[in-house]
């Protein structure tokens, strides 16, 4: 047995195992199996909540990667659109990532988010009228 996980009970792995399928179906389907997944993750003695997020994380990458290239051979999208694109993306992700250390820690409080929200201001407002 692995160590640290001597305590997992069998019907805690059995548990798990029914909800990692009812994940995967689920995201297969609709999408959102993570949202499955990760809870059920973080009920596993012994595991920290980064463990359970990469776990996760490896799991939608697997079926990502599993589903563009399921798109790719049956539609064969224009590459000479989707290349760019998928560039441009990379770049943003990338220079997000990089520039986020920089903000000041308070705008990681969702709270701090609220006010500007445009929910936030039609609950100020109110509903607009039709005319």
């Amino acid at each position: 047995m692995i160590s640290g996980f001597e305590s997992v009970q069998l019907t805690t792995l059995v548990m798990i195992v029914v909800a990692g399928f009812a994940a995967g179906w689920i995201d297969a389907v609709v999408g959102g199996g993570g949202l499955i997944q990760l809870p059920a993750l973080l009920l596993v003695p012994g595991i920290t909540p980064v463990q359970a997020l990469a776990t996760n994380k490896m799991g939608s990458i697997f079926g990502t990667t599993t589903s563009a290239v399921t798109y790719y051979r049956r539609v064969g999208p224009d590459l000479k659109t989707a290349i760019p694109m998928a560039v441009i993306a990379l770049a943003g992700s990338f220079g997000g990532a990089s520039w986020r250390p920089t903000f000041p820690r308070a705008s990681s409080n969702p709270s701090s988010w609220w006010p500007s929200s445009p929910s936030r201001s039609s609950l100020r407002c109110g509903p607009m009228q039709a005319s």
